[in-house]
């Protein structure tokens, strides 16, 4: 049984930090499970681009605004509270921030610990 706090992994190896964003990794590849999860804190005005080789991510907005593009299909979806999406292998697709967000995040198979965005 697991029982983590976010207030553990802040500043920890558990802590993965970019420019306009942070990645806190309640569940790793060590713990034994096949996926892991994460919450994900991007800044406004951030524009990301994602890629997967290796993982599928689905995600549910928590707080913040931001608008999702599937590249390969040339679609545009608003997200904000309460929206789930999931990118699978080879889905490029883009978030544009639009006001400081909040993600949960879970990858499959599950992350080792410090990938970055591909």
């Amino acid at each position: 049984m697991y029982c983590r706090n976010i207030e553990d992994l802040v500043g920890s190896e558990r802590e993965a930090l970019g420019e306009g964003w942070k990645s806190r990794r309640f569940l790793l590849a060590e713990d034994g499970l096949p996926y892991s999860v994460h919450e994900t804190s991007v800044a406004a005005g951030s524009v990301l681009r994602f890629n997967y080789r290796d993982h599928s991510e689905t995600v549910y907005c928590l707080e913040g605004r931001a608008t999702l593009t599937d590249i390969n299909n040339n679609r545009v979806f608003p997200v904000r509270p309460g929206t789930l999406y999931v990118a699978r292998i080879g889905d490029d697709h883009s978030l544009r921030i639009e006001e400081a967000t909040r993600f949960l995040c879970i990858f499959e198979p599950a992350l080792v610990g410090q990938e970055e965005a591909t």
